[in-house]
């Protein structure tokens, strides 16, 4: 696949891709339930992950520099994601994954502080639409006892900030790899930091016990992860690293479906608003000047 040119198609394909990201609930809550922990399933993930794209092992042990950094880049920002399952246990879910969608928030600012980009009042606004619509969607799981553990809104703050500067890495830094290298990299970083924390944490990696835990694993290593990631990784250069971020909510209205047509969760008022929000905030990257006429640098 050619990556695209075009800031719109590269925004098309974040948002496609995040699709599969939302799909990943419904491939976790079946592994679950056959008795598979999460880092196995993690690690499995990476590693089918991996093995698809093994008719390009040539080219990737050529690219031994590139292929380095995307390892090192995609283990940092997956073995980051503990974080998420740390704060999870002293946070409530709402007030977790709320504090999981500031990311476009932290993109704006690591591109406008840390690489000098313009700020458009449109990514913003787009911004802030998002998080408005977080926090619409999420407020009836509420919100905790009104204690605040602080321990643990700052394990939740870290992977918001470290997925968006891996946007920016993936925009500016990658983007200059050939694709089979830039997703090799990434999905080997992966099973490397998933395999790490799977023997330390859970003493081991155990297989799925059953075909449909296996499908659900085959499901999750493909849809969510060859698929999702990879079209994240090949339209993130052409979009931009804010517009990635704002395009990539798409996974919050692609999981709200999910629970509503897999586990019969009820889909309110709020959380349609919500995904109208969602809908106008890409809507409004889109039309922001630097998606017309600008093309993302490297750096």
């Amino acid at each position: 696949m050619s990556p695209p040119r075009s800031p719109l198609a590269g925004m098309a394909l974040v948002a496609f891709g995040a699709i599969g990201f939302g799909l990943m609930p419904l491939f976790a809550r079946i592994a679950y339930a056959e008795g598979l922990p999460p880092l196995s399933l993690l690690s499995w993930r990476f590693g089918i992950a991996t093995l698809c794209l093994l008719p390009f092992l040539g080219s990737m042990i050529a690219a031994k520099r590139e292929m380095l950094v995307a390892t090192l880049s995609g283990a940092g920002y997956m073995g980051i994601n503990l974080f998420y399952f740390l704060a999870l246990e002293r946070l409530t879910v709402g007030l977790t994954v709320l504090i999981l969608f500031t990311y476009p928030l932290f993109t704006i600012l690591i591109g406008w502080l840390g690489f000098k980009e313009r700020l458009t009042w449109q990514n913003a606004l787009a911004a802030l639409l998002v998080l408005a619509a977080a926090i619409l969607i999420l407020s009836p799981a509420g919100f905790g006892d009104g204690t605040l553990d602080w321990v643990g809104i700052g394990m939740a703050f870290v992977p918001p900030a470290a997925y968006a500067l891996f946007v920016h890495v993936a925009a500016k830094r990658l983007s200059r790899m050939a694709i089979p290298v830039r997703l090799g990299g990434v999905f080997l970083g992966g099973l490397i930091a998933m395999l790490v924390l799977g023997m330390i944490m859970d003493g081991g990696i155990r297989n799925p016990a059953s075909m449909a835990g296996w499908g659900a694993v085959v499901a999750l290593a493909l849809l969510s992860t060859v698929v999702a990631l990879g079209l994240l990784l090949i339209g993130a250069p052409a979009a931009g690293a804010e517009r990635t971020a704002i395009a990539g909510a798409s996974e919050l209205v692609t999981a709200l479906m999910v629970g509503a047509i897999a586990f019969g969760e009820r889909m309110d008022i709020r959380m349609i608003g919500g995904t109208i929000l969602i809908l106008v905030a890409i809507l409004l990257a889109a039309q922001s000047p630097a998606a017309t006429h600008n093309q993302p640098h490297a750096n």
